[in-house]
């Protein structure tokens, strides 16, 4: 019985990451965001936010420098991203 509990509570946590994944609109940049986002807290962290584009580059940039998994080459767009999919109000 311990055993099946531990395979329900996993299969719940992983249930609920997909679901995180999806509070995310679509986009081009849907899956990245939503990866490298809900790495290290959950999807509404984010989706609450409602910032200009330059307070998106600038949270973009705190969160790569604590490990955020965003090249390079995908930096503009996921700040693009982020400001027309949760812009300022």
């Amino acid at each position: 019985m311990r055993v099946s509990g531990v395979f329900f509570g996993l299969a719940v946590m992983l249930a609920a990451g997909a679901a995180q994944a999806d509070d995310f609109p679509a986009g081009d940049m849907h899956d990245t965001v939503a990866k490298a986002c809900t790495q290290c807290h959950a999807a509404d962290v984010v989706v609450s936010q409602h910032k200009s584009r330059d307070d998106w580059a600038q949270t973009v940039t705190t969160m790569i420098s604590n490990g955020a998994n965003i090249t390079d080459a995908d930096y503009d767009k996921v700040v693009d991203y982020l400001a027309k999919s949760f812009p300022a109000q």
